[in-house]
């Protein structure tokens, strides 16, 4: 909105002007320091409530990352160490920097490079349980949803899936609150907050989910209210996108794909993998070094070749997921 001012003419104003009132001076300068001395509270009061809500998602973190730790050390130990040859092998053979965490011995294994990335389509999991939930909360029908949900899991249509976000709040901000409580059901306590005015932001996807939290969510997934049409489409994803984790007995997976914050590309998919009553989280992402997608669906098929015996062996030994698909 324009500021309009009024124009004063005439020698009588313009020598009113002239005069200076010293106890007027006071005054002024008083509601100035006054005004001056407010603002550098409050903005103190905001950097302090920062600063805690940062402590807080820490200490969140870290109690989960406590939890999730195995209890079985020794039958993890046994895992981490056979998917470390893994993920060893195809990062020589391929090109590629990997990561990749799986349940065992009662908790979560990581191995690899890669743990924090940008959740890309992967994403669209949470987001499409989120949007069920608010669709029953809010007394609509679910089944309106199903034909978004399945387009945004099977086949990752980005259309579809910014219909479901949509679905969830007036704003960004309130939509990401809807998806951190769905995660937070999962025990997951990834922040689903992200500077929404960046120049460079370009979605939802640029949510950073960490492999760990990934197969942390994997775990109680089947639990979480709202979840099983969406883990029927996991399961039925469209042979383009079946080629990694897709290919397992069992699989109920999401990938996500595209650039990590430097301009590298991305290859991510998590899920559960495994026969009914034994299936296991799993969470894997390869960054390849020629840049190539070709690349890195190639290299993500022979990891998931390579984990399928594993598959087995850790849900054997504490790496069956909490809850299960039936």
């Amino acid at each position: 909105m324009a500021v309009v001012r009024r124009r004063t003419t005439g020698t009588h104003h313009r020598a009113a002007e002239t005069q200076t009132n010293p106890l007027s001076l006071w005054v002024v300068g008083g509601l100035l320091l006054a005004i001056l001395s407010a603002a550098v509270f409050l903005n103190g009061l905001s950097a302090d409530d920062g600063d805690e809500a940062e402590r807080r998602q820490r200490a969140l973190e870290q109690d989960v990352a406590a939890s999730s730790a195995p209890t079985a050390e020794q039958e993890a130990e046994s895992i981490r160490v056979a998917l470390a040859a893994v993920t060893d092998e195809i990062g020589a053979e391929f090109g590629v920097t990997t990561g990749a965490t799986m349940r065992a011995g009662g908790g979560i294994v990581h191995v690899g490079e890669l743990q924090e990335a940008r959740a890309l389509s992967s994403v669209k999991v949470p987001v499409s349980i989120a949007a069920v939930q608010k669709s029953l909360r809010d007394g609509r029908p679910v089944e309106d949803l199903v034909p978004d949900i399945d387009r945004a899991i099977t086949v990752s249509d980005n259309d579809a899936a910014l219909r479901l976000w949509q679905t969830l709040g007036d704003d960004d901000e309130a939509d990401a609150a809807e998806l951190g409580a769905v995660l937070g059901q999962g025990g997951d306590p990834t922040d689903t907050t992200v500077d929404w005015s960046r120049d460079d932001y370009e979605g939802f996807g640029d949510i950073v989910w960490t492999l760990d939290h990934q197969a942390i969510f994997a775990n109680q997934m089947a639990c979480v209210l709202g979840s099983g049409q969406v883990l029927d489409a996991m399961g039925r994803l469209s042979d383009e996108h079946r080629t990694g984790l897709g290919q397992l007995e069992g699989a109920r997976v999401k990938g996500g794909w595209g650039d990590t914050a430097d301009g590298s590309f991305i290859l991510r998919e998590f899920g559960l993998v495994g026969p009914v009553g034994a299936q296991v989280p799993v969470a894997v992402a390869v960054i390849p070094e020629d840049g190539q997608e070709e690349t890195a669906r190639a290299a993500v098929s022979e990891m998931a070749r390579r984990i399928a015996p594993l598959v087995d062996e850790a849900s054997a030994n504490g790496g069956a997921a909490e809850c299960q698909v039936g």
